[in-house]
């Protein structure tokens, strides 16, 4: 009976550890294989971030593409209406062009048909200064101005540093500025103070500048003679008018200034 009963015991713990073994082989073998679908899921999931950044990045730049598109569209539509304003502007200016071309043509033949006046005499110029200065004064004031500028530019011209050289440019200047002739008085009347900086027509001379500028429609610089006047010669009779001046060209009438 003992050795019946040893060795049922004997199987017993035969069995036992063989189940033991087992249970730890299968244990074995299912974490191995847990472990391995963990790795593929942790893959799988890689992927699947990887392939939904990739499809976002598509769809970004597949936005920004149309966006692209879309701005460019635009940019063209805009740039065909401002052709087709430049167009519709230069046929206009083509008709100003052709009905100016046309006045003046008219003009021209209306001035072929009036005859031409007798051309003025030679002016002679004196030798002696004082007749020059004498002569040269006499045809300022008939305003005579292409004497004037004769007279005025030769007497310049021989005596340079004479003390009524810097009356002979004023009146030249004012010549020009009485014959409508701004530009050419300015010329001289720059002359002037570049010359004779501390000349005695220095009010009249700085009016004279504000003046030819507000015939030209030049605002800015004839405020500025204009101020220049006042400020050195507030209390004298230019600088009075300067003042007035200066409140004519402060309220911009119509057609005073030209567009800055």
């Amino acid at each position: 009976m003992r050795s019946i009963g040893s060795k049922v015991a004997a199987l017993v713990l035969l069995l036992s550890m063989s189940f033991h073994a087992g249970c730890f082989v299968w244990q074995r073998d299912y974490e191995a294989k847990t472990g391995q679908l963990e790795k593929d899921l942790d893959k799988a999931r890689a992927d699947l971030e990887a392939t939904r950044q990739r499809l976002d990045n598509a769809l970004r730049a597949n936005a920004d593409s149309s966006s692209d598109i879309m701005s460019s569209k635009a940019r063209m539509n805009d740039l065909v209406g401002r052709v087709d304003e430049v167009s519709h502007a230069i046929d206009e200016l083509k008709r100003d062009v052709a009905a100016t071309r046309t006045e003046l043509y008219a003009r021209i033949d209306e001035l072929k048909r009036v005859p031409l006046p007798p051309a003025s005499p030679p002016v002679v110029i004196p030798q002696d200064k004082a007749t020059h200065l004498s002569q040269l004064k006499e045809a300022y004031s008939r305003r005579d101005f292409v004497t004037v500028r004769a007279l005025g530019s030769e007497y310049v011209n021989r005596y340079p540093s004479d003390e009524h050289t810097d009356e002979a440019l004023f009146m030249m200047g004012d010549a020009d500025l009485a014959d409508g002739r701004p530009s050419s008085a300015l010329g001289t009347m720059n002359r002037l103070l570049k010359l004779f900086p501390r000349s005695k027509m220095l009010d009249r001379t700085l009016f004279n500048m504000g003046e030819a500028y507000l015939m030209l429609h030049d605002c800015q610089n004839a405020k500025i003679a204009f101020e220049a006047v006042e400020k050195r010669f507030p209390k004298e009779k230019y600088g009075v008018d300067a003042k007035t001046r200066l409140a004519t060209i402060a309220q911009n009438a119509p057609g005073l200034c030209a567009p800055q």
